[in-house]
């Protein structure tokens, strides 16, 4: 029998759930039969799987204590097994070998993540649940016949379970800088992005500029070239800089894909040059990559544009381009 096959014969479940009179608690209670000769290894662990409220939770009792801190301590930790968030309030209680209750801890509102696995680690507990020579003292009378060690679960839940999603702190960044976008209220920076007007017989009237509001913490970040347009001193002022060789629609995408957006791939195939070119002189790989992607899915090589599309390639070190442009000259 494996080790962990044996762990889980000694678990002896009293009953499925009961609720408590005085608390109204859900109780579930455990009997660990020959807890005095359980390993005596730091970080083993003694699983105790039960379901409540329609999803799978985990007991993990450690009859060495959990980590160094816990030398000397039986450590007890709740782990959620299910794939759903909720909030519980727990209590664990340890019982005499007469039912009566000699230890209890309680933790109140505890917001579980669940992972849908049995993990080896339970999120939520004591390390110092009981000193290990208080259960092994006879004169306690903790544990019962044939050594059994008897605890009970009680748990109630604070908040419904929704759907798992995990904690992604790098996601919930990127929507918060994606929300900063253009916005005039918080920005220190502020980019004039010149256009061409023209007259209604195409001949050109004057300029006029489309204005984006930044942020130079956001671009020294992610665009440092962008942010170096702006010197290094602000004085309390909205520091402002002319750009002239981008075309605002385009110098838009630059600008939200350094915030964290995502540009249509029907937007890089419409742009796909003007996007390199901007993205190559401010340093914005990313968004270089995609449109050369796009570039390439999008143009028909022939041989009349091969040797062009090939001199392009060289001068923005597009490798992909080049490569697709070699292959058609080979096979032609």
């Amino acid at each position: 029998m494996s080790s962990a096959a044996a762990a889980l014969h000694r678990i002896r479940i009293i009953n499925d759930a009961s609720v408590s009179k005085s608390t109204k608690m859900t109780q579930f209670k455990f009997r660990i039969k020959k807890f005095d000769t359980l390993p005596r290894t730091r970080n083993h662990f003694v699983p105790i799987v039960f379901t409540f409220n329609g999803h799978k939770w985990i007991l993990g009792v450690y009859p060495s204590g959990l980590g160094v801190s816990a030398n000397g301590y039986v450590s007890i930790y709740l782990g959620l097994c299910a794939e759903v968030n909720i909030a519980v309030t727990f209590a664990v209680a340890l019982l005499d070998k007469f039912g009566h209750t000699k230890r209890v801890r309680r933790i109140n509102h505890r917001f579980f993540v669940g992972t849908g696995v049995v993990k080896k680690l339970p999120s939520s507990g004591w390390n110092d649940f009981i000193a290990r020579s208080d259960i092994l003292d006879a004169s306690k009378n903790i544990l019962g016949d044939d050594d059994e060690l008897t605890l009970v679960v009680s748990i109630e839940i604070e908040q419904p379970a929704t759907v798992f999603v995990p904690i992604d702190a790098k996601h919930t960044l990127v929507k918060m800088i994606q929300g900063m976008f253009r916005d005039q209220e918080t920005a220190d920076v502020l980019f004039e992005v010149s256009k061409m007007e023209a007259n209604e017989d195409g001949s050109k009237r004057g300029k006029s500029y489309v204005h984006f509001p930044a942020h130079r913490s956001i671009l020294q970040g992610c665009a440092p070239m962008l942010a170096a347009l702006f010197g290094t001193s602000n004085k309390g002022e909205l520091a402002t800089v002319a750009v002239h060789d981008v075309k605002p629609k385009v110098f838009r995408h630059l600008l939200w894909y350094v915030y964290g957006g995502t540009v249509s791939n029907e937007a890089l195939k419409a742009d796909a040059k003007d996007i390199i070119d901007a993205a190559d002189k401010y340093s914005i790989v990313g968004l270089k990559l995609a449109a050369e992607a796009a570039l390439v899915e999008s143009t028909d090589i022939t041989v009349e544009n091969a040797i062009d599309n090939l001199l392009y390639a060289d001068s923005k070190n597009l490798a992909v381009l080049k490569e697709a442009v070699v292959d058609f000259l080979v096979d032609n």
